[in-house]
Order: C-alpha cells, then structure tokens, then sequence
C-alpha cells in the first residue's frame, strides 16, 4: 500500500465535494460583486443581461460544467485511493560487493540484473559457493581458477 498516493486521493475528493456543492452560490456571489460596480449607476440593467450582451454564458450553462470538473476531480481523488491501496511499495535498491580473491578486485552485484535463465543463475550459484571455499581456506586459488574455468 503506498499511503502518499492514498493520501493525495482523500484530499482531491474532500476539496470536490465543497466545491460541486457551493458553485451556484460561489458563481452567484461572483457575478454579483463583478456586474455590481457597472450596474449600480445605470438604472434598469442587470448583471446576467449585461454579461449576456458581452458573450458570455448564461449561468445555467456555466455551473454544471463547472460541476462537472468538480465530479472529475472526486473520480481522479477515487483513482489514486484505489491504486493507492492496491499498489505494492517498491522495495529499495541496494548493492552486494562481492570480493574475489584479489583485494583490489571488487565485484558490484545488483539483483535487479540477475538472469533469468536457469542454467545461469545455476552457474552464479556454483561461483558463489566457490568464492566462499576458497575464503574458507578449502581450496587452493588453482583450484579455484580450474573449477570456475570448469564452471563457464
């Protein structure tokens, strides 16, 4: 589960939910303080005819859009609390230093790199396992080159 995501989808859908529910008071109270300042000295005219005759939309046409984006906004705040909670956390890399049996030699293992053929990872086993004899003191470093030449 990743909480971030899980997080961030709770947020988007509390801040939808206000705001599908307030836009046709909020656009009300919009129109209202913008049409104000232009009507008050002119008698008869309103603030939805004078925003008509300059080109916009009436406010039945306005709000549900704007509602509709509200709608999307709760869809994508679902969105990310499913693939939230349904996600597996990433495990962090890390770095395996293999030491051969020359000192200055340093070997990085990754394990996001491992082959997927068996007869491979077979192999790195058997190396692996040679590396630990010959630290060990079991075998000899000849017969540690004449096994791993074997080996490959």
């Amino acid at each position: 589960m990743r909480i971030a995501l899980v997080i961030i989808g709770l947020c988007l859908v509390l801040i939808s939910i206000p705001g599908y529910l307030d836009t046709p008071n909020l656009m009300s109270q919009m129109i209202h303080s913008f049409t104000g300042s232009f009507t008050g000295s002119i008698p008869g005219t309103s603030g939805g005819s004078m925003l008509h005759q300059m080109g916009y939309p009436s406010r039945t046409v306005i709000i549900p859009l704007i509602q509709y984006s509200f709608v999307g906004l709760a869809v994508a705040g679902i969105g990310f609390v499913g693939f939230g909670s349904v996600a597996k956390k990433i495990p962090r890399q890390f770095t395996v230093k293999l030491v051969t049996e020359e000192p200055e030699k340093v070997k990085e293992f990754h394990p996001d790199t491992q082959p997927t053929d068996e007869r491979l990872q077979t192999n790195l086993r058997s190396l692996r396992i040679l590396q630990e004899r010959l630290a060990k003191g079991e075998i000899t470093s000849s017969e540690f080159q004449n096994l791993k030449r074997l080996l490959e």
